[in-house]
């Protein structure tokens, strides 16, 4: 990441430059005018500015930057660290400001959290040009469009569809394209989290309201304040908790735990569930008011196995992804690539990227073949042992459980230890 820093203090502006360079690429200048003018020629990631000098203020070198570099994020440093002006900051665009005397500390944490969300940035960009999600499929090319119409809105959106078909993906890439781009993307998954705490989780608690609260702690709902805040399995989360979900759905308004005083929240909401809500709440699983209040938009991502157009798109992006690992492997094999086209992905993307990571560690050649990617060739499965059956089965299963050892222990219906034997005895750690 790229760092330019305007502060004409010329002292600290040698030492805040040590200490930024320990971390990321860093050019220093006393001048604004002459940050901006390099800036417009050489770009920047992030700058970082006084908002008081002589020259131009950092408000002036936000609307310069506004022209000539867009995309360039900017954190201001203030010596006046009122509520007044730290709101202005972010009113007029900043991504966020840090108060004088500048704690380094901070400073670092709010780069590497700039740098983050570039990184996250990157995800969405490398999805929509190389993964197959854009223009590759029909199906694809049609869910895109809609969200790329409902990122424009702050509409609730539920993503449905399979495990492993990309929902968090497609929701960064809603929150990437809409207005809150430049505030947090946060996400949480119902099924991580233990019953007694997800209250907690979600709206933070205060000191002593439970057993271990040995202090304040924000939600991860004000943690995404002016973001976008992404609900992973939704249909998992506690019934009890379902009416407080919905009350804060509705009037972006919640009480922490242990907490007589309400607190306002900003934050839009993208759930995802690969379970059918509506037959759950007809059965009582999940509230049926609740599952209005976040389907006002659905988008359904299909199953790999409906788009294979997007199969040898992926499967090179994931190669791209995992060269690191093996720098030899030039290719696909051509029957390699047939077992890929034939197979049926049951744990969709997140499957095949596991089997083109797995296939990159095993291969030994220069190109990808069918022994290495593991799924079998029809030519050769009836002439398979024992063995070769059991680890090909054992590593989809695998697969189908995210590389999850206990969970794919329990859908074979044997101990963990033996999984771990297993894939000890296959050469995988």
């Amino acid at each position: 990441m790229k760092v330019v820093l305007i502060e004409d203090d010329a002292v600290l502006n040698r030492t805040l430059k040590r200490v930024i360079e320990k971390s990321y690429t860093v050019m220093s200048f006393v001048s604004p005018s002459m940050a901006v003018e390099y800036i417009a020629q050489s770009g920047a990631d992030v700058v970082v500015s006084d908002i008081r000098m002589p020259e131009m203020t950092g408000f002036d070198v936000l609307e310069k930057l506004k022209s000539v570099s867009p995309e360039t994020i900017l954190i201001l440093m203030t010596g006046q660290s009122s509520i007044d002006e730290s709101v202005k900051a972010i009113k007029s665009g900043a991504f966020d400001y840090i108060p004088k005397p500048v704690d380094t500390e901070l400073l670092i944490y709010k780069l590497d959290l700039v740098n983050e969300k570039l990184a996250l940035k990157a995800l969405a960009d490398t999805a929509v040009r190389k993964s197959g999600m854009v223009g590759v499929s029909a199906k694809m090319e049609a869910v895109l469009n809609t969200a790329a119409r409902v990122a424009k809105t702050d509409t609730n959106v539920l993503i449905t569809g399979e495990t492993g078909t990309g929902k968090e993906v497609l929701a960064r890439f809603i929150h990437e394209n809409s207005e809150r781009s430049r505030r947090p993307f946060a996400a949480i998954n119902c099924c991580n989290l233990q019953h007694h705490l997800f209250e907690s989780e979600l709206f933070g608690h205060k000191k002593g309201a439970f057993t271990g609260a040995d202090s304040d702690r924000k939600g991860i709902i004000q943690s995404a304040y002016g973001g976008s805040l992404f609900l992973d399995e939704i249909g998992e989360m506690p019934l009890d908790l379902q009416p407080k979900f919905l009350r804060f759905l509705e009037t972006k308004s919640f009480y922490p735990v242990g907490c007589p005083v309400q607190e306002q929240a900003d934050v839009r909401i993208i759930a995802a569930t690969n379970r059918d809500l509506a037959l759950l709440s007809e059965r009582g699983g999940f509230r049926q008011d609740l599952f209005y209040r976040l389907n006002v938009i659905n988008i359904e991502l299909p199953p790999l196995r409906e788009r294979r157009e997007d199969i040898m798109p992926l499967a090179h992006h994931f190669m791209e992804k995992y060269k690191h690992i093996n720098t030899h492997i030039k290719a696909i094999d051509e029957s390699a690539v047939q077992c890929l086209q034939s197979y049926d992905y049951p744990g969709n993307i997140r499957e095949l990227s596991n089997i083109i990571e797995r296939a990159m560690i095993l291969e030994q050649g220069e190109l990808l073949g069918c022994e290495s990617l593991n799924l079998g060739c029809p030519i050769e499965a009836d002439t398979l042992s024992l063995d070769a059956v059991m680890k090909r089965h054992i590593l989809k299963v695998l697969d189908i459980a995210g590389g999850n050892r206990q969970k794919a222990a329990e859908i074979l219906g044997v101990d963990t230890s033996t999984v771990y034997r297993k894939l000890k005895d296959y050469g995988i750690g």
